[in-house]
């Protein structure tokens, strides 16, 4: 992690280090604070949320600490920003943009590359359920494939199966109401079905955990399913169980309208949510679909790229086409797998599903140092050492650590408003907030 690496640098290289770590604007208590006193997350306030204003805050605040603080002896200090998933973004972007402040970067599962339709995410969940590296199965993806295809016949039949089909569905997955949700909306059954009726830890996969049984990596998940699967000889039924073993709640609640209402919300505000998916429909889409003509392993054609705009269009008052539209934006100001820029290292695992739309080696410029980690999931080499951290991940750490030590040794850009020829971006001396900008402490 970031920690190990400021310790190697010290202990080893003699290196003076300095860790800042900076929260982003509209995240955990950075929120900023109104003269009306109004929410900091009603539409309105959003406005001074972005990806842009994080990457001038990173600036500006590297600005303040070479001003303020004695770093390096009084002689110029090279930053290097790091982060992991979003905040690896922040981190390549800052670089990017402001080569003469950041000397180099190190993004770890960034998926820079912004993308409205995001099918490719629920196809890497599927070749996860399968991988035997971390414990999957052909076995396992046929059974949690086969189960949400035998819900979704039971959820679109017509005439006199549909009732004894909407009550069964009801009935094993303990969903609140009953049947009711499924006669009241056919979103409810797309939001029931489209991002799957059980959890599966992809994203976060850790091979670590579980000695206790939990169904906390893919490897406990798949032994459990399977061995749901030889004892009542039915995929659906396996998923129930399943769901009822991962569920801390009495009753499954299945409600689209409910969830626009609660998106809409100052409620929303808790861990990042409404922050999150505003960002989402201002910049990146990143929305998880599940078509019919996807290896998606869940509700084929029951989450269309429509349902996540609906979100952005009713809680954020964002049509489609201006979704649309900012993604573009984005790519456009950034570049994404076209980025041009220099001393950024892209890092990922071969589990984690971002990696679609990250920089790879075999997606995006070649000329970015990159690191492939086997059996690795969701910037898993960033968090804290621990004895069962298998070889490859211990590796990474190695690779990024020699990277960042031949970038520490190269000079910096020069300053001035001219082109840097390494990045082909405008430098600047002085660096300042967007025009609109709320600056907190």
């Amino acid at each position: 992690d970031m920690i190990y690496l400021a310790q190697r640098l010290f202990e080893e290289e003699n290196a003076i280090v300095h860790l800042f770590a900076l929260e982003h604007r509209y995240y955990g208590k950075s929120y900023p604070e109104f003269p009306d006193n109004s929410s900091p997350v009603s539409n309105e306030n959003l406005q001074y949320l972005s990806s842009r204003q994080a990457i001038h805050d990173v600036a500006t605040f590297i600005q303040y600490a070479n001003g303020h603080y004695i770093l390096n002896d009084g002689n110029p200090t090279k930053w290097v920003t790091f982060g992991g998933s979003y905040p690896g973004m922040v981190s390549a972007w800052s670089r990017y943009k402001f080569p003469n402040l950041v000397h180099a970067a190190v993004s770890n599962s960034s998926p820079v590359q912004a993308q409205l339709d995001f099918p490719e995410y629920n196809n890497h969940v599927a070749k996860d359920l399968g991988y035997d590296v971390v414990g999957g199965s052909a076995e396992c993806l046929d059974i949690v494939s086969r189960g949400h295809e035998e819900i979704g016949e039971l959820l679109s039949a017509e005439g006199e199966e549909k009732e004894g089909g909407y009550e069964k569905v009801a009935e094993l997955f303990h969903v609140c109401n009953g049947a009711e949700p499924f006669y009241k909306d056919v979103k409810n059954k797309n939001m029931f079905l489209g991002d799957g009726v059980i959890y599966i830890p992809a994203q976060g996969n850790d091979p670590s955990c579980g000695s206790d049984g939990s169904l906390c990596n893919i490897a406990n998940l798949c032994d459990a399913i399977i061995e749901e699967y030889s004892q009542s000889g039915s995929a659906m039924e396996s998923l129930a169980a399943i769901a009822k073993r991962q569920s801390y709640r009495d009753c499954t609640e299945v409600d689209w309208h409910g969830t626009l209402q609660y998106l809409s919300s100052d409620a929303a505000r808790r861990d990042g949510v409404r922050s999150w998916i505003w960002q989402t429909c201002n910049e990146f889409g990143f929305y998880q679909t599940c078509e019919h003509d996807s290896s998606c392993p869940y509700g084929k054609g029951y989450h269309a790229i429509e349902q996540d705009l609906e979100i952005c269009e009713v809680a954020f008052g964002v049509p489609p086409e201006e979704v649309k539209a900012n993604v573009e934006k984005s790519l456009q100001y950034y570049g994404g797998w076209d980025m041009d820029g220099s001393r950024i290292m892209f890092a990922n695992g071969d589990v984690d599903p971002w990696a679609e739309l990250s920089i790879t080696g075999g997606k995006g410029s070649e000329d970015l140092p990159t690191v492939w980690v086997k059996g690795a999931s969701h910037h898993f080499w960033t968090h804290a050492l621990k004895d069962t951290d298998g070889e490859a991940i211990e590796d990474a750490r190695l690779v990024i650590h020699g990277q960042v030590m031949e970038w520490l040794v190269e000079e910096d850009e020069k300053s001035g408003s001219e082109v840097d020829k390494n990045t082909n971006t405008q430098v600047f001396d002085d660096v300042e907030p967007l025009a609109e900008s709320y600056v907190t402490e």
